[in-house]
């Protein structure tokens, strides 16, 4: 058995033989191995098939007949360079490395920002007057005016050809009436700031040759500033800050926004508050400064019943005047309010109702003697509130009490009366 199957292995060997010997006698590293072209490499020392390589062949080869490959072994990658920017200001001069700071370098780094912000505001100042861009210069010069013209009259006119600039600290119009100096007279003569500079041309153009009278002619021209004297740097205003600028201009350029018109009934939201003066006196409150909280309520009872929602009620206890404020809900029920309270007679006095303008005030900052009578009022109300509580020791007293001021309530200087 052993020889036959030696002969058989043999008789294969031969048959290999003869299909690799198949190839071209031309080139010896190339045959043709069971129909498939094979290549010699002499780097693994093996036949390899003579076809394309690509990466489906690779990866079924490399599942086929895997390799181990040593990784240690292999060179590694370079780090990826970092590819950094001109270490170079556009002065051409070096960049500084950035490192971090401790905190004592970090605050002597701000003083030194803070010295040099000090030089240059000095340097600044010492520049001393400046000349102004014309294409800049908003400020007109008039003059021939008559020597009665106040500044209200001078805005007036000048607001003919725009909108006047103001102040961004006082808020007051930019404009100036030259005076004499032993009278205080206006000398005729004066300057206005503009916010647009077509302003100051249309005042060129219209304002220029007005007859103000038969005899002031008013004369404009484009305002030229010259330095009298030695310039002073403290005498020069302090500069806005950043957020007081951009407010300042938000401000002005809200002029210049358009608003459709409001409708002839438009009502202002202030005037839905009710002013009542007359409704008290200073010594009445300083005999009973319990009546605050009476007259208080007593008011607000009343309205709500009659007028409307009452939102707030306020009592101006130191306005010599009696005032009494009261909030509601429209302007409807405040105009009832006025129409029903006004003229109104209490306690001998006479009630004025009117509608609140959002501009009067009625808090009033009282002296010293008045806060001191006020403080001894008040004093002498709760001491003699205790004693009447400790006098009772029991309900009945409190009883009658409350039936007695339930009848001051009902008094003359009641409005429901």
């Amino acid at each position: 058995m052993a020889d036959g199957e030696t002969k058989t292995q043999e008789t294969k060997t031969d048959q290999n033989v003869e299909e690799t010997q198949t190839s071209s006698a031309s080139d010896p590293y190339k045959c043709v191995w069971n129909g498939v072209p094979m290549t010699w490499n002499e780097t693994s020392k093996q036949w390899l098939p003579d076809v394309e390589v690509n990466e489906d062949f690779l990866a079924y080869y490399n599942a086929n007949y895997g390799i181990q490959y040593d990784y240690d072994s292999m060179p590694k990658p370079e780090a990826p360079k970092v590819v950094l920017k001109e270490e170079t200001t556009e002065d051409g001069e070096p960049k500084k490395e950035v490192t971090k700071l401790t905190k004592e370098q970090k605050q002597l780094k701000k003083r030194e920002a803070k010295r040099r912000w000090a030089e240059a505001e000095a340097a600044r100042r010492q520049q001393g007057w400046f000349e102004m861009d014309e294409e800049k210069n908003t400020t007109v010069y008039t003059s021939g005016f008559p020597p009665t013209i106040d500044e209200e009259e001078y805005v007036k006119f000048m607001t003919k050809c725009g909108v006047v600039q103001k102040d961004p600290r006082t808020g007051k119009p930019k404009i100036k009436l030259y005076r004499i100096k032993e009278t205080g007279e206006p000398k005729g003569d004066g300057t206005c700031c503009y916010v647009k500079m077509e302003s100051v041309e249309l005042a060129l153009q219209i304002l220029d040759g007005w007859q103000w009278d038969t005899s002031h002619k008013i004369n404009v021209e484009r305002a030229k500033f010259e330095l009298k004297g030695e310039f002073d740097p403290s005498k020069k205003r302090q500069r806005l800050s950043g957020a007081q600028k951009k407010k300042f201009l938000e401000k002005q350029e809200k002029i210049f926004q358009w608003k459709p018109d409001k409708p002839r009934n438009f009502r202002n939201r202030c005037e839905c508050t009710v002013v009542l003066k007359g409704m008290f006196s200073l010594e009445e409150i300083d005999q009973k400064p319990e009546k605050i909280f009476s007259l208080k309520e007593d008011t607000q009872k009343l309205c709500e019943q009659r007028f409307g929602t009452v939102k707030k009620i306020v009592l101006y206890e130191s306005n010599p005047e009696g005032v009494i404020t009261i909030t509601f809900d429209n302007v409807e029920q405040a105009d009832l309010t006025v129409a029903a309270l006004n003229g109104r007679i209490v306690a001998g006095r006479t009630v004025k109702a009117f509608n609140w303008d959002g501009k009067e005030k009625f808090k009033r900052q009282e002296t010293e003697e008045e806060r001191k009578r006020r403080e001894n009022a008040w004093t002498e109300f709760l001491e003699e509130s205790d004693d009447s509580e400790d006098d009772n020791n029991g309900e009945g007293k409190n009883i009658e009490k409350e039936k007695n001021n339930g009848e001051k309530n009902n008094s003359d200087d009641n409005l429901d009366k």
